[in-house]
């Protein structure tokens, strides 16, 4: 019997699911905060990811010795992914809400690019430089514009959250292309584990259990089951299926939905400027992944 080929269209349902996942994201960590230290929600969800990998990996008899080769790789997707973006994002989210995060978050695909760029060596169009130019014009006006012509430390916290996931992007992928979406996911996250279990332990002396509201507990999950380990699944799988160029562009949709998260579940108000902004940065990340696809 032959094996199936993935279909470039189960590479964009899974691509949707993982984005959707995502998109919960930024209004899970804005609510987790009211009652969570940021460094208790960052080692906290890596806990749990990892307990969902062990289960995965064992459920599915995938258990393999892994190669020393694969550690840098699988380091650095750990560091960006399970603690430098939640720790940056739930520090910048104590002070600003989940909308100002939707909008400077959306420049998370042009920092992908760029970093890939780095690390392959590959010389994009003059176009692909002007549309991230743009895009980042349109985020630094939408922050100076919330911040009363300011940037303030959130906008520095988001900045490098959004770098670190572009580092994670990167390196994951690449990993991933050997050992596939689920396996380098799942050992990233039980590599991460044991320097997050002792943190995570120390930092919940500060928490007073009785007043945490289930709101706040049902953030926590969902940011460790969902954002960290299930959403990833899913969008690694889609970049596996229909390809990285292809299913990266879904997460152009993430501001968007974040958006329209944070209105609905929240109340938070969405001004004209963001508004703007938000599709500035949008239509800027378009033109930058589709000039860097385009063939030489």
């Amino acid at each position: 019997m032959t094996a199936s080929v993935p279909d470039w269209r189960d590479g964009v349902l899974y691509g949707v699911l993982g984005m959707l996942g995502f998109s919960g994201t930024l209004v899970a960590t804005r609510v987790a905060v009211s009652d969570f230290s940021p460094l208790s929600l960052t080692t906290g969800r890596i806990i749990i990811a990892a307990m969902l990998a062990l289960l995965a990996l064992t459920a599915t008899g995938k258990w393999r010795s892994l190669e020393v080769r694969f550690l840098p790789g699988l380091l650095w997707m750990g560091l960006g992914l399970a603690i430098g973006y939640p720790f940056f994002l739930a520090l910048a989210l104590e002070s600003v809400p989940a909308v100002h995060g939707a909008v400077v978050t959306g420049l998370v695909p042009a920092a992908t690019a760029i970093i890939a760029v780095l690390r392959t060596g590959e010389r994009p169009p003059v176009t692909f430089w002007i549309a991230c130019f743009v895009g980042f014009c349109g985020v630094l006006y939408f922050a100076l514009d919330a911040g009363g012509g300011q940037v303030g430390a959130a906008d520095a916290w988001l900045f490098l959250a959004m770098l670190s996931l572009g580092i994670a992007y990167v390196e994951g992928a690449r990993v991933s292309g050997e050992l596939g979406g689920t396996i380098a996911l799942s050992w990233a996250m039980l590599l991460m584990a044991p320097f997050a279990a002792v943190p995570f332990v120390l930092s919940l002396r500060d928490v007073s259990f009785g007043t945490v509201a289930w709101t706040s507990w049902a953030a926590f999950a969902y940011v460790g089951a969902i954002s960290m380990f299930l959403a990833s699944v899913f969008w690694y799988r889609g970049l596996a299926a229909g390809g990285i160029a292809r299913i990266g562009q879904i997460n152009l949709l993430l501001p968007m939905v974040a958006l329209a998260w944070s209105a609905l579940l929240l109340g938070e108000q969405i001004t004209p400027t963001a508004i703007v902004c938000a599709f500035v940065v949008f239509a800027s990340m378009v033109a930058c992944l589709r000039s860097r696809s385009r063939p030489s």
